[in-house]
């Protein structure tokens, strides 16, 4: 008589536990499927930005237009050009287009800027005409631009560190950059232990416009060049006007994350981009910051003052967001190139902004991407990915791609997928003086996790697959050589499972790389990495 009731509880036992391992292998199902189709977009995108470069190259110059409206094409931007130089390396790298086809490109343009561009002492304008190498007028600037030249340059010296084969071409493109890069003048810049950003050999000041390249911007480029050329450099003293201006040393707190340098919360994200395009934050610090905890904080701060403390009529969210220098609707000016969180925010969201921090901050920049896709395809995707901007206050959508934006977006995404720029910059020994006159070195590191940075509302530090690896990565440390473990501690009390078993390891940087398997989304847990009887643990939530 007793049987029943035992046999009807054991089976609504092994119903209920049948049910819920249903319940996870459709969740699974569900997350891989989404998960494809994230990549699907991610490598749609990424080859979208890189078709501005390679369908709008000048026919005659093979450079830049600044931005893609159909009338100003010969508009020709000589940062967005090395911007462009870059992305038309990813290009090759990736296959989209052949090895031969970027060596043909590259030597049409350096060509054009050695027998036609217009330069003082070596020093390129902002704009010139693709046709005629001729200055373009823009902003009050008559003449040289050291900022937009050193853009240029940098894009140069990846091409000579990428195109190293003893091919007759390839000797030819190394032999013609070489020619440019130690054309280049720096020292006509110099002035007060800084750097002027124009010089004109008609009006000294350019019309008056008084730039001198102090505090944390994206002139860094400029010094890293300008203290690492081997011929026309400035002086170490000349680094003090940058590193002792205003906006350099901060130290204040943004909602939970330091800024030991640059602007009140951060400012516009570029100042995270356009420094590191070739140079590896991760194996620079110095008295002031460790540049890559640094870009990081940068890109948390600008996402949580969008998700949480940015005006409610802007309608940001944790998907919508993203503040840098963009178009904006003309009511609002055009443009802003001050954009970032706080008074200079006018609620328009840039899509470079989000993906050219995929490196720091992944899982972000991919919920941003989706979102993009997902939400505003209608108004924002076009032929070469995303347009520049746009504002769910006003409705707004930008009407054009700008060459410098277009330019990070590609640029970042290949670098946060394979770390190609920050592998070549490791290859131009001219980058390796200048960091030795800033006073940059590799940080010396302690066992554990040191790259990660947690995320101060989710107190963990979010994963989300890579999408080459289609797995986790995260970045570990050990000072000496030693045997480790990793194990995984789910918040809800599943025990520990193990990642990866114990295997010897030599002192250094290593990347730990695991699968999904069983998984689900959101799943938060403690990360161990032991080594002997000593167990470090680090926070995390994997998506």
């Amino acid at each position: 008589m007793k049987t029943k009731p035992i046999l009807s509880a054991l089976t609504c036992a092994l119903l209920f536990l049948l049910m819920g391992y249903t319940y996870s292998i459709t969740r699974l199902e569900q997350e891989e499927e989404r998960f494809q189709k994230d990549i699907e977009i991610f490598e749609k995108t990424h080859r979208a930005s890189f078709d501005y470069f390679w369908d709008l190259g000048h026919p005659v110059s093979g450079l830049t237009p600044r931005r893609s409206l159909k009338n100003k094409k010969y508009e020709i931007g000589i940062g967005a050009s090395g911007f462009g130089i870059q992305a038309i390396i990813v290009g090759a790298h990736r296959g989209w287009v052949t090895r031969e086809e970027v060596l043909d490109r590259l030597l049409k343009m350096t060509d054009f800027l050695e027998n036609k561009a217009v330069r003082f002492h070596g020093v390129f304008p902002h704009l010139i005409h693709g046709k005629t190498g001729q200055l373009i007028h823009f902003g009050g600037q008559d003449g040289a631009d050291i900022q937009e030249t050193s853009n240029l340059m940098m894009g140069l010296l990846m091409a000579r560190a990428y195109f190293d084969q003893d091919t007759p071409k390839e000797v030819q493109l190394r032999e013609e950059i070489t020619k440019l890069w130690d054309a280049v003048d720096y020292t006509v810049h110099e002035y007060q232990n800084a750097l002027w950003w124009n010089h004109s050999y008609e009006q000294k000041e350019n019309n008056g416009l008084k730039l001198l390249m102090k505090g944390y911007t994206e002139s860094m480029t400029s010094y890293v060049l300008a203290l690492g050329h081997p011929s026309k450099g400035i002086k170490k003293s000349s680094y003090r006007g940058y590193v002792e201006g205003r906006n350099f040393v901060n130290g204040n707190n943004y909602y939970g994350y330091t800024l030991d340098v640059g602007k009140p919360k951060g400012g516009p994200l570029y100042l995270a981009q356009t420094p590191f395009l070739a140079l590896d934050p991760r194996t620079m610090e110095d008295k002031y910051t460790y540049y890559w905890t640094r870009s990081i904080n940068h890109s948390l701060i600008n996402w949580t003052y969008c998700m949480k403390h940015a005006p409610k009529e802007f309608q940001y969210s944790k998907s919508d967001w993203g503040l840098t220098a963009s178009q904006t609707p003309r009511e609002d000016g055009g443009y802003n190139n001050m954009a970032g969180p706080g008074p200079k925010d006018k609620g328009v969201i840039a899509p470079s902004a989000a993906l050219g921090v995929f490196p720091y901050v992944p899982y972000q920049s991919m919920m941003a991407l989706r979102n993009f896709y997902e939400n505003h395809k209608e108004g924002l995707w076009g032929e070469y990915g995303f347009k520049d901007a746009y504002s769910i206050k006003r409705d707004w959508y930008s009407d054009r791609y700008l060459g410098l934006d277009q330019g990070r977006t590609v640029i970042m995404m290949e670098n946060y997928r394979s770390g190609l720029f920050w592998e070549l910059s490791k290859k131009v020994p001219e980058l390796q003086v200048a960091m030795d006159n800033m006073g940059i070195t590799s940080p010396k590191h302690k066992n554990g996790f040191p790259l990660a940075v947690i995320e101060k509302t989710s107190k963990s530090v979010q994963l989300y697959r890579h999408p080459d690896l289609e797995a986790y990565h995260i970045d570990f440390y050990t000072e000496k050589d030693a045997e480790i473990s990793f194990a995984l501690k789910s918040n809800k009390g599943e025990g520990k499972r193990e990642l990866k078993p114990k295997q010897s390891y030599k002192a250094g940087l290593h990347q730990l790389i695991f699968e999904k398997n069983e998984i689900l989304s959101g799943t938060k847990g403690t990360l161990i990495m032991k080594s002997g009887k000593k167990e470090i643990e680090l926070p995390i939530q994997l998506f």
